[in-house]
């Protein structure tokens, strides 16, 4: 029994796979061919998040902190709606990866649910998320966040719906370096000016680089800017935080 649902399991990764590989081809296919129209170049997670009828979609691979994530997002608001996260440490991602469990949080409860979290993304138009872990307890590889506008869930569905993408992530994800197909992190995702940033504070500040790390985020959530550029005016010698 347990080999048949494993199986019926690997079937549906298998299909999700192969619908969004298909998807992003198309659409790298019709920027191809319309080069001489400016036009960003189609992003893996906005093929991810039309599959599941969403507006905006992130996927992380976890680090030993936020700023040690790679992220890959559909679009700006989407990876506004997961900085808010990193700023304010509580939100769908956030939850799904501690808990390593999946979660659909839509309207009012999602006030409820995250006290800071919930009113700083409906300021982004966020109404409703969902969230999966990527990969099975224990051996979770990051986290699938999906956004909303409508302030209505089909809560089962959409959790099922989540799990089944992030299934055919994480398979991506493990056959990234084995197999050619779309990627789904790229070198851009890293927090490489985070990362720097975070050292230069830890120096100037005499603290280790988590402390470093929390400084920068509090910054960022004082100037409602995001920690990338926070990190940038440091790296630049604009702004000091000690």
């Amino acid at each position: 029994m347990a080999e048949a649902v494993t199986n019926a399991r690997l079937t549906v990764c298998a299909s999700s796979t192969a619908m969004l590989s298909e998807l992003y081809a198309v659409r790298t296919e019709r920027w191809i061919d319309d080069a001489g129209v400016p036009a960003p170049r189609p992003v893996f997670m906005a093929a991810v998040a039309s599959v599941l009828g969403t507006s905006g979609a992130i996927a992380t691979l976890r680090g030993r902190r936020h700023a040690a994530e790679l992220v890959a997002a559909s679009d700006a608001k989407a990876r506004a709606a997961h900085e808010l996260e990193y700023v304010l440490a509580e939100g769908p991602a956030t939850e799904a990866a501690t808990r390593e469990t999946s979660i659909a949080v839509a309207g009012a409860a999602l006030l409820e649910r995250w006290p800071q979290y919930g009113p700083a993304v409906a300021e982004l138009g966020v109404r409703a998320v969902t969230a999966a872990s990527l990969g099975p307890p224990g051996a979770s590889l990051g986290v699938l966040c999906t956004y909303a506008a409508e302030p209505v869930l089909a809560a089962a569905a959409a959790v099922a719906a989540t799990d089944r993408m992030a299934g055919a992530l994480a398979q991506m994800v493990l056959l990234d370096d084995i197999l050619p197909g779309p990627p789904v992190f790229h070198e851009d995702a890293l927090r490489v000016a985070v990362h720097q940033a975070a050292g230069m504070v830890s120096v100037h500040c005499g603290c280790d680089v988590d402390a470093a790390e929390d400084l920068l985020a509090a910054r960022a959530f004082a100037a409602g800017l995001p920690v990338e550029e926070i990190a940038a005016q440091v790296l630049r010698g604009e702004t000091h935080l000690c």
